[in-house]
């Protein structure tokens, strides 16, 4: 028998042991939290525009911004703990972040040996402010947090492997904007000889050779390029932060071969159905248009707006910096809060990019059939109807490969067979038309539809496409309404398409759809404010019925006035007061 468990305490025994350091720890606990709030009420007195907030288990507060994006915010966090270590004269280095952070939050590695400079240099330098500090956990979450004003940090703090320093930033309603999940982080890395057992987290095997090992820097978790860093490797090397440049070594200085070095657009479709000129010149094309499809494609509610453009293009600001330019395709008009003149920012008309013959035009899927065509277009886009929102910080490689090859939204939802039918949804007859394109080109079958979320689109398949002559591709760009030989060219051809010729690859999209005036739209609207996993949601307003419509608007618009509180740098620097009611082009 193990003599460990010979001599092993009773569990009865183990449980009073426990008690009694919790015992001898709860006074010095109960110390240390009447000190902490004595500190955050001379800390809110003089600080202005504190709340407090809760963030998961924790209590703390936040602070209340005039603006944000991602970016921004990262970029400062990154900046304040790069200046603190300047100013204890700490060598540091930028360490690779996971994918999962969406690109935004950094990583600051520094050595064990520094670890008491850190934490009081952390605290003279935060003192005063709302910068919270937590440990953060093997998932990646900060499971425990207190403000650097508290005083001296709990010893669970102190001793932590991986610290996560930040503010909360809330919005003027006290809606948190950047929590526990945004930040800096600073890992303390050891020496090889320091390690007792295995850490259990290296992926790099032969990493304990004797001879490099216990010199070497060894990460306290896993990054995308190595845990162990031999003293040959540490070469230094410097990479261009956002504001300022970073130091790290030259094995992190890399571009990763999944990493997006191409430029990558973004292209919105919007019309004003509510303009009195294009009320009327729809009304006069409609009688001759042949059109046979359900009244929901074409009825009132597939038409109103909810201002969803301008919380579209906010959340595009917000949450993806690495977007090069937005083109936004009208019908000769723009919104009445949109600065057309705004940098980065171009317009397009109808007229830009679709034949003389084909106009007007009040069907999306002719619209989208010709988006290759826009004057300057990057090569590999986004394609976003207006009611398709980004719920947290992504990055381009969420859309691209860093080879160029597109990761496609396909839904779980599948098109059905048999031929189109004018009471299907419109996704599904599109869908079942491009099957009989995909299986004429390539012989394969496709089965399933699209998500609601931002589409990757690359320019050389649309052209490949048209050049072909593809009869069903044609008939779309003069289908002035949607109809039931339609196909869905920035969806569900392009993307088999690009998948069949080797230029796309079916990915995982974290998503969200909220159906306006359906019971449970409010409760998925809650649990989005809440914070709910998800990347992207899509707010569909099909055939909500006219009683329920004014009630699902205000929902709607508080929401995202909640969620996108801040003006973009598309809209004009006077605000205009939305009009109750517009109408747009119908989206899938």
């Amino acid at each position: 028998m193990d003599i460990r468990h010979r001599f092993a305490a009773p569990p009865s025994l183990r449980a009073a042991r426990e008690f009694l350091v919790r015992l001898r720890l709860w006074p010095a606990a109960l110390l240390w939290a009447l000190r902490a709030v004595r500190a955050r009420r001379r800390l809110r007195a003089a600080v202005p525009g504190l709340r407090r907030v809760v963030c998961g288990p924790v209590r703390l507060y936040g602070r209340t911004v005039a603006d944000y994006t991602a970016s921004d915010a990262a970029a400062t966090d990154v900046e304040q703990v790069c200046d603190l270590l300047d100013a204890a004269q700490v060598p540091y280095f930028l360490v690779p972040g996971e994918p999962g952070t969406g690109g935004q939050r950094q990583v600051i590695g520094v050595a064990e040996a520094y670890r008491a400079t850190v934490l009081a240099r952390a605290a003279r330098h935060f003192a005063g402010t709302a910068g919270f500090v937590g440990a953060v956990g093997p998932d990646g979450a900060v499971r425990s947090a207190v403000l650097w004003a508290d005083g001296r940090l709990p010893r669970a703090l102190r001793r932590a492997d991986v610290l996560r320093t930040g503010v909360v930033r809330l919005g003027p309603q006290g809606q948190v904007l950047g929590g526990l999940e945004t930040g800096c982080d600073i890992e303390f890395w050891r020496h090889g000889r320091d390690l007792g057992a295995d850490p259990g987290h290296l992926t790099v095997p032969g990493a304990r050779l004797p001879d490099v090992f216990e010199a070497a820097l060894v990460a306290p978790r896993r990054n995308p390029v190595s845990e162990v860093l031999p003293v040959a490797a540490q070469q230094p090397a410097v990479v261009a932060g956002r504001r300022r440049p970073v130091p790290t070594f030259a094995a992190f200085a890399e571009p990763g071969i999944d990493e997006v070095r191409f430029p990558v657009d973004a292209v919105y479709t919007w019309v004003d159905g509510d303009d009195p000129v294009m009320a009327a010149k729809r009304q006069a094309h409609q009688p001759r248009s042949g059109s046979v499809i359900a009244a929901r494609e074409t009825g009132a509610s597939r038409y109103t707006s909810h201002d969803e453009l301008r919380y579209a293009l906010r959340s595009l600001e917000m949450y993806a910096g690495f977007v090069r330019h937005v083109y936004l395709v009208t019908d000769a008009q723009v919104p009445d809060w949109l600065d057309p003149d705004a940098e980065g920012l171009t317009v397009v008309d109808h007229r830009d990019i679709l034949p003389a013959d084909a106009l007007p035009v009040f069907n999306s899927h002719a619209i989208e059939s010709r988006l290759h065509h826009i004057p300057g277009l990057s090569e590999r886009y986004l394609y976003f109807n207006d009611d398709v929102f980004i719920n947290r910080p992504v990055r381009a490689e969420h859309f691209f490969h860093g080879n160029g090859i597109a990761r496609i939204p396909l839904s779980p939802l599948k098109l059905g067979v048999g031929d189109p039918h004018p009471l299907e949804p419109a996704p599904n007859s599109a869908g079942k038309n491009t099957r009989e394109v995909i299986r004429r080109f390539h012989g394969r079958l496709i089965t399933h539809k699209s998500l609601h979320t931002p589409h990757p689109q690359l320019l050389s398949v649309m052209r490949e496409m048209e050049s072909l002559g593809i009869e069903e591709l044609a008939r779309t760009s003069y289908s002035r309404f949607r109809s039931t030989t339609d196909v869905a060219p920035a969806s569900t051809l392009h993307h088999h398409w690009a998948i069949a010729t080797g230029r796309a690859v079916p990915a995982e999209y974290r998503f969200r759809y909220v159906q306006l005036g359906t019971p449970d739209m409010r409760r998925r609207l809650a649990r989005l404010e809440a914070g709910e996993d998800v990347d992207f949601f899509c707010l569909n307003d099909v055939d909500t019925a006219p009683a329920d419509r004014a009630a699902a608007q205000l929902a709607m618009r508080a929401f995202l006035e909640r969620k996108y509180p801040f003006r973009s740098r598309f809209e004009r620097a006077a605000p205009v007061a939305p009009r109750p009611s517009r109408l747009t082009l119908p989206v899938n």
